[in-house]
């Protein structure tokens, strides 16, 4: 295929929720989307979902913990587009909701591994990709516990002010490129994460993850 004509998109988390659906977005609306997952099997679902509406699509299966993966992801997108036209930092995981000294030491950082140091390792890997690209944009999805923090919530906020922390910086010293930054503190969303930190909420109240995708691109 010849991407020269395409908008190629990076999504992380895609295989659910608000990544499954952005996904789907961008892709009818003519992007090359680079679907993200450690799920084979939910990756090719995807993958098949996006043919049927006549998209396009490529599998990167890789776990985010994975720091040689991600700095091989870098060479291979560049490699083989010559740009990232989008980068969404979906990907996220919650932990366990308890004090946060409660917390096991393991997860607070599995947390702060996959929100934050992940990010970050992707967002200097497909660094020259993005600035590459005429029209870059770098899209994070991030929450409104970094305005309204809530007791409990420990690792999971203290992941998204910190990423928000490094995406303000990066911002600042890239402010004469091309690439747009933008943060989406979104409204609750029925995700997988969203019912694990809230069950038995009332879902009806929620946005769905495809009316979210609309609304964030």
């Amino acid at each position: 295929m010849n991407y020269s004509n395409k908008k190629i998109a990076l999504i992380s988390g895609s295989t659910s929720g608000l990544g499954k659906e952005l996904s789907i977005h961008l892709s009818k609306n003519g992007y090359h989307v680079l679907i993200h997952g450690r799920n084979e099997n939910k990756l090719n679902y995807l993958y098949d979902k996006i043919k049927e509406i006549n998209g396009s699509s490529t599998i990167i299966n890789l776990d985010l913990n994975d720091y040689n993966g991600i700095n091989k992801l870098g060479y291979e997108v560049f490699k083989n587009y010559k740009k990232l036209d989008l980068l969404v930092m979906n990907a996220a995981i919650l932990g366990t909701l308890s004090p946060l000294c409660h917390q096991e030491p393991k997860e607070f950082e599995a947390v702060l591994n996959t929100n934050l140091i992940a990010n970050f390792r992707l967002l200097r890997s497909l660094e020259l990709s993005l600035k590459e690209s005429k029209n870059g944009k770098l899209c994070v999805i991030s929450s409104d516990l970094i305005k309204y923090p809530k007791p409990f919530w420990g690792a999971y906020s203290i992941s998204k002010a910190a990423l928000e922390q490094m995406i303000y910086s990066w911002h600042l010293e890239n402010k004469k490129t091309n690439v747009k930054v933008y943060i989406f503190r979104p409204k609750p969303i029925n995700t997988k994460l969203r019912k694990a930190a809230m069950p038995g909420e009332n879902e009806k109240k929620n946005q769905t993850p495809a009316d979210a995708a609309l609304k964030l691109l």
